[in-house]
């Protein structure tokens, strides 16, 4: 045995779940599932816990630890924790030390492991909503390419990971970056090629078992796991999120650049199907809570990356049954099988990108392209005869060579699906020269020699290509697909098992969904029910519930865009004024500007809402001349609110009660705790409605601005040119409008976008890379602020523009008085202006 085969054998029996260390920012304990006796625990025990490590093995738990964690540590033990990965429980104190906590199973143990609570993160409401939002733009999403960018593009804002890729397995595990996400000026691996033997196949076992693993730091030693007794087997530690790593793997990122890790393995249909990689370049311990979400929201990417798989599947078998219908009304004519042979094997030779394709059917022989001579179709047959599953080769010489003697120079690949005895479908490929980009060399590099001998990682990851010959373009696994459905077609055997999957699937992540958003739709719940009982016809309920929806999520926008202000009772009464078919111009507010209480917004806009839609339908603004007045007055630190209409139709009292109604019964003295007055004389419908001092603010507003603001900038002399290879930095807080300037961002052509959130990590990332364009939101969360991240940008040269919910007086313009200023939202056209301005 050589060399390259020793060390190939060495890494394939590894015991990577049994590194018997773990990672030093945490320390690891595990017990005796039966007598509750503790069987190995970390040599850091006592540096993280209070409890030294020597002292604690063979004891009970009810020796070593408190009640409460005692309590923690026996419910771990019930079936339905046990059947779970690695799972989260509330802190828990040691001594003087608060310490987060999570237990997995291990066999007939169970392993704790204890973190400080510097990592300490719950999972809070924001963590949800970053959730529920992330898993809402995916759910959207239909096709494959749109899926990756927009997974790696929102992972890469909720962990700040400076490198996100995803990462595709083929079916013979070599892998490609199908999708990445950069930031902090690394070096692109988009389309790469890693050859399967990077990742061992005892290290994909485990990756399609676990959610996730991360590496904090690759630099850190590990720490040895004692046992109890030499006589204990070792402790297997497969769940472990601490597990150990690899010193060659360690070594592996060294060469990467790379310093820690957070891997989300992606399966699908109980396959791993790959793994979107993050990668840092300084050590970093991903935070408890940032963990369960990147759990959830790779599970669902599986489960929407499988649905969508499904779909295209199910599409396909569609089509084809579609060609069996057309084919079964000629099934009368002597040619019957002949047509469908030709039929079938145009219409799929395509779609396997196959060179030639040959179909064996009850005696009928058809082919299409480069296929064998007619002198070995009885060879194939007695080969397929004795398969009782599909063949899929790129190096028929290879895998297969009693066949290429007859088949001849020139075809190298074969896909071929066994029917039944002497039946068959089989595609071909030439043999061809395979341009593959490699991260790197793709050598198998040994240190060592005879029992010592093993693989060394990679130095170099930049792009190598390599011409391949003797071989043919890889079968994809889509290709294994199709070639599946024609099994499925020809015996009639597999549409309603396929059917009856895909709802399977579609019910798992629809429930997914109500879970996360149960709580959002019970306000929705009601105003549909409202709504119906009101609507005359579909239309006019969707209508009519649309509009509702979009009154409520205008005001919470309102209320949530800058969680520090109040928002103005102006803002909501011109937004609805705006909303309703552009009647803003025949709408008059006057009075002085007060705010109201977040909390209460989007009660008051629905409200707000009623009043509007019923003016809009049968007041004054349902003819061309009529108008509204509304004024705002302040007496005795209440708000009066006095609504007049003009120039409308005759007004008569309604004759029954309607949702708007019963609105303004309930929710003006219930949730707003005030009143309302309603007067239908016959000139113009008015209200009086009245909220309390406890809702209002009488903060001075600075003037509101009604349209985007753009400056006269400087005049740039030079020109960015394309976009798309432009560096950008977006300076944002919030996590759902920082994705939504994303999008409008690579709307406008920008690829590369870094986010920070706060202004020291913008600066450190100044300090790396100088940006092409910075987007900064003026106002950060804490009292932080972008403008001394404009100042060091100003002095570079640099150009950015601001972005502010408040107006210019937001922005001293003394000291930026050429620097552009949108208005939040920050609309595409008014992004180009300022874009345009700028030169870029």
């Amino acid at each position: 045995m050589g060399d390259i085969e020793r060390a190939l054998e060495q890494c394939a029996s590894e015991p990577v779940h049994i590194p018997g260390s773990i990672q030093g920012h945490g320390a690891l304990i595990a017990f005796d599932n039966e007598s509750l006796r503790l069987t190995h625990a970390s040599k850091n025990l006592e540096a993280v816990a209070g409890l030294a490590c020597e002292e604690v093995l063979g004891q009970s738990i009810n020796e070593v630890f408190p009640s409460g964690v005692r309590h923690d540590m026996v419910n771990s033990l019930l079936p339905s924790f046990l059947k779970q990965d690695t799972r989260l429980l509330d802190p828990v104190t040691l001594g003087q030390t608060i310490l987060l906590a999570s237990t997995a199973a291990a066999g007939s143990a169970t392993i704790f492991e204890f973190e400080t609570a510097e990592n300490r993160a719950s999972m809070s409401g924001d963590a949800l909503k970053q959730l529920a939002f992330s898993t809402a733009r995916l759910q959207n999403v239909d096709d494959f390419d749109s899926l990756f960018k927009l997974a790696v593009q929102l992972l890469q804002v909720l962990t700040g990971y400076q490198r996100v890729m995803v990462y595709e397995f083929d079916g013979e595990g070599n892998g490609t970056i199908r999708a990445e996400a950069l930031s902090g000026g690394l070096d692109s691996l988009l389309g790469l090629n890693f050859p399967a033997w990077d990742i061992p196949a005892q290290a994909r076992a485990i990756m399609a078992r676990v959610p996730f693993r991360y590496i904090a730091d690759v630099n850190a030693p590990n720490v040895p796991v004692l046992a109890a007794d030499d006589r204990i087997p070792p402790l297997d530690m497969t769940q472990s999120h601490l597990r150990g790593v690899s010193s060659v793997h360690m070594e592996y990122l060294r060469n990467m650049g790379t310093e820690a890790t957070f891997t989300l393995n992606v399966v699908v249909n109980d396959e791993l199907w790959g793994m979107i990689a993050l990668h840092h370049p300084r050590p970093r311990v991903p935070e408890q809570s940032v963990r369960e979400v990147c759990r959830n929201f790779v599970r669902f990417f599986g489960l929407k990356l499988a649905t969508m798989l499904q779909q295209d599947r199910l599409d396909r078998l569609r089509q084809a049954n579609v060609l069996r219908a057309e084919l079964t009304n000629v099934a009368a004519s002597g040619d019957a099988d002949i047509r469908f042979s030709t039929q079938l094997l145009e219409q799929l030779a395509n779609a396997m990108q196959a060179d030639g394709a040959l179909i064996v059917k009850d005696g009928f022989v058809q082919s299409h392209g480069v296929v064998p001579p007619s002198t070995a179709v009885r060879e194939l047959m007695t080969f397929s005869n004795a398969q009782v599953e599909p063949i899929s080769t790129a190096g028929l010489n290879k895998d297969y060579p009693e066949l290429v003697f007859a088949f001849g120079a020139g075809i190298s690949g074969m896909h071929l699906t066994p029917i039944r005895k002497d039946n068959l479908v089989a595609f071909f490929r030439r043999d061809r020269e395979q341009m593959t980009t490699w991260a790197g060399v793709p050598e198998k590099q040994v240190v060592g020699t005879g029992a010592d001998a093993r693989l060394r990682p990679r130095g170099s990851f930049a792009a190598y290509k390599e011409t391949v010959r003797g071989t043919s373009a890889a079968w994809t696994q889509e290709q294994d697909r199709i070639a599946s459905d024609v099994w499925s077609i020809l015996i009639n055997s597999e549409h309603k098992a396929l059917i009856e999957k895909t709802a399977r699937q579609q019910k798992m992540l629809i429930n997914e969904l109500n879970h996360r958003v149960r709580n959002l739709l019970t306000l929705i719940r009601s105003l549909s029910r409202q709504s119906r009982a009101t609507s005359h016809s579909i239309d006019d309920y969707v209508d009519t519930l649309e509009a509702r929806i979009e009154a409520v999520a205008n005001a919470h926008s309102l209320a949530v865009e800058e969680p520090e202000a109040l928002v103005s009772v102006q803002s909501i009464l011109r937004q609805e004024a705006s909303a309703h078919s552009g009647q803003s111009d025949r709408v008059r507010i006057a009075g002085p500007k007060v705010g109201l209480q977040p909390e209460v917004t989007p009660i008051f806009a629905l409200v707000i809402h009623e009043l509007m839609t019923n003016a809009t339908k049968y007041g004054s603004l349902s003819v061309p001349g009529g108008s509204l007045d509304i004024e705002i007055v302040l007496h005795k630190g209440r708000v009066k609110l006095h609504w007049t209409e003009h120039g409308g139709p005759a007004v008569t009292p309604p004759t029954r009660t309607g949702f708007g109604s019963t609105l303004l019964d309930n929710a003006v003295p219930k949730d707003l705790r005030g009143t309302i007055q309603r007067d239908y004389a016959k000139d113009g419908f008015q209200c009086v409605l009245e909220l309390p001092s406890a809702l209002i603010t009488d903060t001075v507003y600075p003037s509101e601005v009604p349209h985007d603001i753009v400056s006269k900038g400087a005049d740039w002399s030079d020109t960015l040119g394309d976009r798309a290879k432009a560096s950008c930095l977006l300076v944002e807080d919030n996590f759902v409008v920082s994705m939504d300037t994303l999008a409008t961002l690579n709307s406008v052509g920008f690829e590369n976008v870094q986010t920070a959130s706060s202004s020291r990590d913008a600066l450190q990332a100044i300090k790396q890379m100088v940006p092409d364009f910075v987007v900064l939101d003026v106002n950060l969360s804490g009292g932080d602020s972008s403008l001394s991240i404009a100042e060091e940008l100003q002095a570079l040269g640099a150009r950015f523009v601001f972005v502010t919910g408040y107006g210019v007086e937001g922005v001293p313009r003394d000291q930026f008085p050429n620097t552009p200023v949108l208005q939040k939202p920050m609309r595409k056209s008014a992004l180009n202006d300022a874009l345009t301005e700028l030169r870029l």
